[in-house]
């Protein structure tokens, strides 16, 4: 069952949430036409991923799994018309999220712990990647306004 409350009860979550809706939100101000869509695609794989999480946190997240596979091919399929670096970066972080789930699916004696903490590192890269694409838009658009 969906709750807000369960997906950001604990503090890296909670910080990474609000990290997430603020990259996204500058580049819904900022950012060019990619930028813009993908802040829009990556706010509601955040919220699908709250939506389909398992309250048994010891089971497999087949939910989450669902959604990041579905966004690593939204990825990767960008990644096929843009030529920009940090969507490559990007596509490579979700990538490794999603290997992070197929090793625990692969050998669930692996702790719960190790699993979410390299969901967390791998997804908090994947939004650095996103500042540094949607700094360089902005950047550009300002850049561009001044010539």
């Amino acid at each position: 069952m969906f709750s807000f409350s369960n997906f950001f009860s604990i503090l890296p979550t909670q910080i990474a949430a609000m990290v997430m809706l603020a990259i996204c939100a500058l580049a819904l101000l900022v950012g060019r036409r990619l930028e813009r869509g993908l802040a829009l695609v990556t706010v509601v794989a955040w919220f699908l991923s709250a939506a389909v999480q398992s309250p048994d946190r010891a089971a497999v997240q087949w939910g989450i799994f669902t959604v990041d596979l579905i966004y690593l091919l939204v990825l990767i399929t960008l990644c096929t018309f843009e030529r920009r670096v940090w969507i490559l970066f990007m596509t490579a972080f979700q990538l490794l999220v999603v290997l992070t789930h197929v090793a625990f699916i692969i050998d669930r004696t692996l702790m719960q712990w190790g699993f979410f903490s390299a969901y967390y590192l791998w997804s908090d890269a994947q939004l650095a990647a996103f500042a540094v694409g949607v700094v360089q838009a902005g950047w550009g658009r300002w850049r561009d306004r001044k010539a």
